[in-house]
């Protein structure tokens, strides 16, 4: 048990689930998709669908919040996920986004709140589940717990000052 930053509690977390995917050898392809970014997309696919996790753990090892630039556009991360999943995603596979936040989403200016909806939408449309992490005290859990209920996923918040566990647990496919 150690305490930790939401950023350091997010990368222990993901070290978790690439260790449980590699312990369990179910060829499970993970991706990253960091937001926000300077590009037009306000996102960028760090890494895609890939077996080799160690890749996808080394990647965001190396990321810091705020790591392109400040501001949080959850809309632009959830959408090239989709699309991800979507384009390179095995065509008969469990498909789930787990999003990671600790603030609000303040981008793009313009409604970034009702992009995140639109988004949610348009996972469930394509049978993508979402599972929301709210990290520290700033997240919207409100609206990740929204969003994980559009789409039949589940919402864990992490408040500050939490402490990280590691402990074995099942998830079910339905």
């Amino acid at each position: 048990v150690c305490q930790a930053q939401p950023i350091t509690l997010m990368k222990n977390s993901c070290d978790t689930l690439i260790d449980y995917c590699n312990d369990v050898e179910a060829d499970d392809k993970l991706g990253l998709v960091i937001y926000s970014h300077t590009n037009s997309d306000g996102a960028i696919k760090e890494a895609g669908l890939t077996s080799t996790l160690s890749t996808v753990k080394t990647l965001y090892r190396q990321r810091q919040a705020g790591h392109y630039t400040g501001g949080t556009n959850i809309y632009a991360g959830m959408h090239l996920a989709r699309l991800e999943l979507e384009n390179n995603g095995r065509h008969q596979a469990f498909k789930m986004i787990i999003l990671m936040t600790d603030g609000l989403p303040n981008l793009p200016s313009n409604n970034p709140s009702g992009l995140v909806i639109q988004e949610a939408n348009a996972c469930l449309a394509s049978k993508i589940k979402v599972m929301t992490i709210s990290l520290g005290a700033n997240a919207d859990t409100s609206l990740l717990q929204q969003v994980a209920d559009i789409t039949g996923g589940i919402h864990f918040t992490v408040p500050g000052g939490a402490t990280y566990r590691s402990e074995e647990r099942r998830v079910g496919k339905e």
